[in-house]
C-alpha cells in the first residue's frame, strides 16, 4: 500500500504535537521521520506529474506536425492524381496520330510542358515534405530522449536528498542521546548534592558516631538519590529530552513546510504550462 502524500494537515497536526509535553521526543521523532517519507511521496508525485506532462505535451506537438504534413501529404496525392489524369488525357489526344492542326499541336505540347514543370514542382514539394518529416521524426526522438535524461537526473539527487535527510535525522538524534545521558546525570546526582549540602549546612546529624564513614555522613544524598531515581529520573530525562530536542524539530517541520510549499508550487507551474492538473494526472493513473 503506497504511503500517503504529506499534507499542510499533517504539518499542523505535528505542531500541535510538538507543543504537547505528553509527547515523548522518540515518539516525535519517529512521527517526523514519517513525515518526511510522506513528502517523498509528494517529490516522487511531482517528478511523475512533470514527466508525464512533459511527454504528453511532446507526444501531442509531435501528433499535430505529423498531421499537418499528412494533411499536406494527402493533398499531394491529389494533385499527383490530377497529373495522371492530365498525362492520360494528354496520351489520348496522340492516340490517333500527330494533328496535322498547328495550333491544336501547340496547345497539346504546351500542355505536355505544362505537365512536365508541374510534376517537377510536385516532386520537389514531396522530396520537401518527407525531408520536413525526416527532421520531425529525429527532434521528436531527440526530445524524448532529453526527457529521459532529465527524469534520470532527477532521480539520483532526489534519493539522494531523502538519504541525507534520513542521515541527519539520525545524527541529530544521536547527538541528543549524548547530551541528554550528560544532563539527565548531572541532574540527577546533583539534586541529591544540593540537598546534601543544605542539610549539611543546617547541622543534620550524621546517622552514627563514625563521622570519617561517607555513607553514613552523607545519608541524605543516597536517600535523595534513590528517592529521585525511583520517582523523578524519568520526568527528568524527558523534560531535559524535549528541551535538547525541541528546536531541532521544530526547525525540521519549518523546513518540511518549505519545502512543501515549493513542492506545490512547481505542481502549479506544470498544470499552467502543459494544461493539465495534478488531480486529472492522479485520477488517469489510477484508472490505469
Amino acid at each position: 500500500m503506497p504511503i500517503p502524500s504529506l499534507s499542510e494537515t499533517d504539518l499542523e497536526a505535528y505542531q500541535i504535537d510538538l507543543s504537547n509535553p505528553e509527547k515523548s521526543t522518540g515518539e516525535l521523532f519517529i512521527k517526523l521521520n514519517g513525515l518526511y517519507q510522506r513528502f517523498a511521496g509528494n517529490e516522487q508525485l511531482l517528478a511523475n506529474f512533470e514527466y508525464a506532462s512533459a511527454l504528453n505535451s511532446l507526444e501531442n506537438d509531435y501528433s499535430s506536425k505529423k498531421e499537418h504534413y499528412n494533411k499536406e501529404i494527402a493533398e499531394l496525392k491529389r494533385q499527383f492524381k490530377q497529373l495522371d489524369n492530365r498525362i492520360i488525357a494528354a496520351e489520348q489526344k496522340l492516340r490517333h496520330g500527330i494533328p496535322e492542326d498547328l495550333m491544336v499541336m501547340d496547345k497539346i505540347i504546351a500542355e505536355q510542358e505544362s505537365i512536365v514543370e508541374d510534376q517537377e514542382k510536385l516532386n520537389n514539394a514531396e522530396s520537401f515534405i518527407v525531408e520536413q518529416v525526416r527532421k520531425i521524426d529525429i527532434a521528436h526522438g531527440k526530445d524524448l530522449q532529453k526527457l529521459e535524461q532529465q527524469q534520470n537526473n532527477r532521480n539520483t539527487p532526489f534519493q539522494s536528498k531523502f538519504s541525507a535527510f534520513n542521515e541527519q535525522m539520525k545524527l541529530a538524534e544521536k547527538r541528543i542521546t549524548l547530551k541528554l545521558s550528560a544532563f539527565s546525570l548531572i541532574a540527577i546526582i546533583g539534586i541529591p548534592l544540593v540537598i546534601d549540602a543544605i542539610f549539611s549546612s543546617i547541622g543534620m546529624p550524621a546517622l552514627g558516631k563514625n563521622t570519617n564513614n561517607l555513607i553514613l555522613t552523607h545519608y541524605m544524598f543516597l536517600i535523595s538519590l534513590i528517592l529521585i531515581e525511583v520517582f523523578m529520573a524519568d520526568k527528568i530525562r524527558s523534560r531535559i529530552s524535549r528541551m535538547l530536542s525541541i528546536s531541532y524539530l521544530k526547525d525540521s517541520v519549518s523546513t518540511l513546510q518549505n519545502l512543501l510549499a515549493e513542492n506545490r508550487k512547481q505542481i502549479f507551474k506544470v498544470e499552467s504550462d502543459h494544461h493539465i492538473t495534478i488531480a486529472e494526472f492522479i485520477k488517469q493513473n489510477a484508472a490505469e
